[in-house]
């Protein structure tokens, strides 16, 4: 086998920087990291987000000076936690909440497991907890009585503790509202009923969806900040005001107080689902998620949906978010000009574990990867689920950064039959995704290039589109020369495509396919858009056991700015 190749770790730092002097750079959490949720303990910020059938379940990011962000962990972390095995694509954990309280770190978090008919309710919320958010080391689940998602926790200055969520009114109509009751916190039992508090600002149908609430308590005034609009262009933030932590509420006559769909020519999107915190010095931020349409079109949104951040300042006792604007990608005045893109890249040598960025899909039955089995690579060992396979599949996967970001491996591999197949993935969700690998020839002769694209059908004829039906699969082979020499396997994305390329030994990059990147952002029939896109490496018998090992050599990711 030929040498592992050398590969350079150092950057110029420059190739990421902005000349905008003092203008904050958006998102801060570049790669889909939807439903941010914010805290500060003393000097440390915190942000989780969420992660829906990924495992491990919600990072949590730590930043010093609301600039530089590093991921430190995940809440979700270990199997009795969270069992995701054949949970739906985009079903998994939503939108968590992070709130601190004497010494405790508490997330809250819902696991929603499938979308069929028969099961229209909700699942139970629920909270785990931990003394040091560094360790990495969170509680079991503690389980609330309520039926709904978006849980916020909220202890009042005299020790009782609300949760509140948003809950479904009228499980035919699907009409939302939000929904508080006092908890034992210990137990997760209920202490009183359920009541609506809140319906939202807008008319109340089943379009109107008002989530993601968050209850504070500023100057001796509780205010109710919540989502509303739905997940699309419409999305926006509302706030309110009252008397106690269940109001009666008095509506903010600026309400939207965030809401950049009132002019689809701007470059961000679909704006909501906001937290706040003050920082040490009094100056008060929120973050919020957001999309970038590439030229305009929002069928090209493959990153999903990003953590912005903001400045909030008040007046008349009412807070201002962005001083009025809409949110953008960089705010001038604001902080200053740090890109938070970097290039990644591990050649699996300085540790016998993946580090914190790397996710599984579902939560594995079992390891199937090993950093020490052949040292200084990554060897994924196949079970015979595929990449799309409504369950865990030997699958590693790591966020895309940017729309313009170019993710390369070198693959070891030799097939024994057309079954055994191993190579890199452009992955969203079960039914989008698209591979470019290796597997052995028919009749066992050889190795070939297998590309594998996944389109959005077309509806012909009375049928009409379902989960079933919504995607058709086009695979492509090309005959290799050698059942040894290495490949080297790319991804080159950037604002509207995604370009698969191979190399065999020492030959140039061919790339025999380009993909519409609307296959990695259109929700197909029946499905839904909650995530964005990663790369991956995989290893599969294609419904078979595999004894085959693939070893990739190294995982390099080249992120390059973007609007």
């Amino acid at each position: 086998m030929p040498n592992k190749p050398t590969l350079y770790r150092k950057y110029r730092d420059d190739t990421f920087h902005f000349s905008l002097t003092n203008a904050l750079i958006n998102p801060i959490l570049p790669g889909w990291n939807p439903d941010p949720t914010i805290l500060r303990v003393g000097s440390d910020y915190f942000i989780a987000t969420s992660t829906f059938e990924y495992f491990p379940g919600h990072p949590i990011y730590h930043s010093k000076d609301l600039v530089n962000w590093d991921l430190i962990g995940h809440a979700l972390n270990r199997p009795s936690q969270l069992s995701l095995l054949g949970t739906s694509s985009d079903a998994g954990v939503w939108a968590p909440g992070l709130r601190y309280h004497k010494g405790t770190f508490y997330l809250t978090s819902t696991t929603r497991y499938v979308y069929t008919a028969e099961l229209r309710l909700f699942p139970r919320s629920f909270y785990v907890k931990t003394s040091d958010i560094f360790s990495n080391n969170w509680s079991d689940p503690i389980y609330f009585d309520s039926l709904g998602y978006d849980t916020d926790l909220f202890w009042d200055i005299n020790g009782d503790v609300y949760c509140t969520w948003s809950g479904i009114n009228n499980a035919i109509d699907k009409i939302y509202s939000i929904w508080q009751n006092k908890i034992d916190l210990t137990t997760g039992n209920s202490l009183t009923p359920a009541i609506d508090i809140f319906d939202g600002t807008l008319q109340h149908n089943s379009s109107a969806r008002p989530e993601g609430p968050h209850l504070y308590l500023i100057n001796s005034t509780y205010y109710l900040l919540i989502a509303e609009g739905g997940t699309d262009v419409h999305h926006r933030a509302t706030i309110q005001r009252g008397p106690s932590p269940s109001g009666p509420w008095e509506n903010n006559p600026s309400n939207p107080i965030l809401f950049n769909g009132a002019d689809l020519l701007l470059l961000v999107q679909d704006t909501g689902h906001a937290d706040i915190v003050q920082a040490q010095d009094g100056s008060w931020w929120g973050v919020a998620l957001g999309v970038r349409p590439q030229d305009g079109n929002f069928s090209h949104i493959q990153l999903g949906r990003e953590t912005f951040l903001f400045p909030v300042t008040w007046e008349s006792g009412w807070p201002i978010f962005n001083h009025n604007q809409p949110i953008s990608t960089h705010l001038p005045g604001v902080l200053h000009d740090k890109s938070p893109l970097s290039p990644y890249l591990n050649d699996f040598t300085t540790s016998r574990t993946l580090d914190n960025s790397f996710y599984f899909v579902r939560t594995p039955y079992k390891p199937f990867y090993s950093l020490s089995s052949r040292p200084g690579y990554l060897r994924l060992f196949a079970n015979s689920y595929a990449p799309g396979d409504r369950d865990s599949s030997a699958l590693i996967l790591r966020k895309q950064t940017s729309y313009e970001e170019t993710f390369e491996t070198q693959l070891e591999f030799s097939p024994r039959d057309n079954l055994t197949e191993a190579g890199v993935s452009i992955y969203y969700g079960d039914m989008l995704h698209n591979e470019i690998g290796i597997t052995g020839a028919a009749g066992g002769d050889g190795r070939q290039v297998v590309v594998r694209k996944i389109v959005q059908n077309i509806q012909v004829g009375p049928w009409a589109l379902t989960t079933a039906n919504a995607t058709v699969i086009a695979v492509d082979h090309i005959p290799l020369k050698t059942t040894t020499q290495p490949i080297k396997l790319a991804i080159i994305g950037n604002s509207t495509s995604y370009t698969l390329g191979y190399a065999e030994g020492d030959d140039p990059l061919s790339y025999p396919a380009i993909i519409d990147s609307a296959a990695l952002s259109i929700a197909p029939a029946g499905g839904f858009f909650f995530k964005g896109a990663s790369f991956g490496t995989y290893n599969t018998g294609n419904g078979k056991p595999s004894f085959v090992p693939a070893d990739f050599a190294y995982w390099k990711q080249m992120p390059a700015p973007s609007g």
